[in-house]
């Protein structure tokens, strides 16, 4: 409670299982799927949708928006998410 009677809410999110998950898959090399796509990454559905709001989207945004992936894909502060790590 702040001096003024308001208050802050602050969600958290624990990512670092989710985190490891990705990290393990990609240093095992399931780079692929079982239908021989490429696996891309595995993302913490928090972590991608605290990105999305911090540009004025939302996770569903991202979900439709192949471009969006992609920037937050490429991002190298994301890095840690991708599991094969070629280009996209």
């Amino acid at each position: 409670m702040h001096a003024d009677g308001t208050a802050t809410v602050q969600q958290v999110a624990d990512v670092s299982d989710a985190v490891a998950h990705a990290q393990a898959l990609h240093k095992e090399g399931f780079h692929q799927t079982g239908m021989g796509d490429k696996h891309v990454a595995s993302i913490p559905i928090p972590l991608l949708a605290e990105w999305a709001q911090k540009r004025g989207k939302t996770f569903a945004d991202v979900m439709q928006d192949d471009g969006l992936m992609k920037a937050f894909l490429e991002d190298p502060d994301n890095s840690f998410c991708r599991v094969w790590k070629g280009k996209l």
